[in-house]
């Protein structure tokens, strides 16, 4: 039992809003009742995201070594590993090192030092483990992402001849939204729309494919996406991969039906012909999305309850923080 210890989520990026820094904000509130929880990072508190919501008194820039000693370090980035392997077999540190796996990876092997707890977030995840990083299977341990459940009302059946997508995800080149910009340009039916909420790297190319469109829209970061997506008919996803998205079980807890390819966990969440259309090509892709205004009422309510039943039965905080105390609590 480790109920007494200190643990600390390390995260070198915490200036950014990302899955990433959300799930590590949902550990860090599933077992601040139970540990000596804090919040670590490689910056000055004030560059922290605004919308991560974290107080001083829980943050600590790693500044000092020695300050994880003997306690238990839940990893976010796989490239710190290492740090912690150093500080573990150099300096005697005896920390207990919990790595999240929180996408598939194709690089950079042979560096990746793999603690003897993993937590794979998708079966994609675990393949991606066993297989290429050839982690045992007796070290990973599934533990689903979740979304704190804000109990949304019965999402709306759409009612006009607009069928509104939302594509909230970071604006970056595996995302790919100018691609799908450019891929969709052309091919879709004139009552097809896309929201792109989001920042990130390639925002500005975005902003310059989108220009002037009324079917194509930047929105830019948008910090409540649960409350924009009780706006929208359908959730979008289209990444080049995935570990388990934030975004698809937001949509799944607001009853959203989705628009997804399979890469990563995403069909853990979005199920093909239940809650979700799943496509692999841009051709599919695009007859999709032109034949969503053909849904009928009652078929687009019963993937809307679908949607709603699989965040309940897999993804909520609950579920998510029995998980992990379970795994802590074992670690010794």
């Amino acid at each position: 039992m480790a109920g007494n210890r200190r643990l600390y989520s390390f995260n070198g990026s915490l200036y950014k809003m990302t899955g990433v820094q959300k799930v590590l904000l949902d550990i860090h509130h599933a077992v601040s009742g139970t540990y000596e929880a804090y919040i670590a990072g490689t910056i000055p508190f004030e560059h922290i995201h605004k919308d991560m919501g974290v107080k001083q008194s829980e943050y600590k820039r790693v500044r000092n070594p020695f300050m994880f000693y003997r306690s238990i370090v839940i990893v976010h980035e796989r490239k710190y590993l290492w740090v912690f392997w150093l500080l573990n077999h150099l300096l005697l540190q005896r920390i207990k090192i919990v790595y999240i796996h929180h996408n598939i990876f194709s690089n950079l092997r042979r560096a990746s030092i793999m603690p003897h707890t993993v937590v794979s977030i998708s079966d994609r995840c675990t393949e991606n483990l066993t297989q290429f990083f050839k982690v045992p299977s007796s070290h990973i341990h599934k533990i689903h992402n979740c979304v704190a459940d804000i109990h949304p009302p019965r999402h709306r059946i759409p009612d006009g001849d607009t069928v509104t997508l939302l594509y909230p995800a970071r604006i970056n080149d595996v995302k790919r939204q100018p691609e799908i910009v450019e891929r969709l340009r052309g091919h879709l039916n004139s009552n097809v729309r896309i929201l792109f909420a989001g920042d990130g790297p390639l925002l500005e190319q975005l902003q310059t494919v989108t220009a002037g469109s009324s079917q194509f829209i930047s929105m830019g970061y948008v910090s409540d996406i649960p409350s924009l997506m009780q706006k929208c008919d359908y959730m979008l996803l289209f990444s080049k991969h995935e570990g388990l998205p934030i975004t698809l079980i937001e949509a799944a807890m607001c009853g959203l039906p989705i628009v997804c390819n399979d890469v990563g966990g995403n069909t853990e969440i979005a199920v093909d012909g239940k809650n979700a259309f799943v496509v692999n090509d841009w051709e599919s892709l695009a007859a999709t999305l032109n034949r969503l205004s053909e849904t009928s009422s009652a078929r687009y309510g019963e993937m809307s309850e679908a949607s709603r039943t699989i965040y309940e039965e897999h993804y909520t905080f609950d579920t998510f923080k029995k998980a992990y105390l379970a795994l802590l609590d074992n670690l010794d």
